[in-house]
């Protein structure tokens, strides 16, 4: 089966935006941004990954792992400008993890 990236891409769009809305309200405005950014950022490597996950090359822990050191998570850093404290951050950066490991895991059974 060949998976369809562009729906998982537009699926994590929107999932992005919606944490941004649930977890960083009072900044949303710059909460999409830094999120729309790091997704952006990533996109090359979500396709890979989206690819060995559905070959079986990666489990569900491999992506996770590989999530929580993806650089392009340092465009969240930017929120710090905006007032956000380091642990909101951290909580924004762990829920769109979350949002990416479940959308994926919804088009790919890993």
């Amino acid at each position: 089966m060949i998976i369809n990236f562009d729906q998982i891409y537009e699926d994590l769009k929107s999932g992005v935006e919606g944490v941004a809305k649930q977890s960083l309200q009072d900044y949303l405005s710059e909460a999409k941004t830094a999120g729309q950014a790091a997704l952006n950022n990533m996109k090359v490597n979500l396709l890979h990954w989206a690819q060995e996950a559905e070959n079986g090359a990666l489990t569900k822990e491999d992506l996770e792992f590989l999530l929580q050191e993806e650089s392009a998570f340092e465009e969240l850093a930017a929120l710090k400008q905006a007032g956000i404290t380091e642990i909101r951050i951290d909580e924004f950066k762990n829920a769109i993890i979350n949002t990416i490991l479940g959308t994926i895991a919804s088009f790919i059974k890993i």
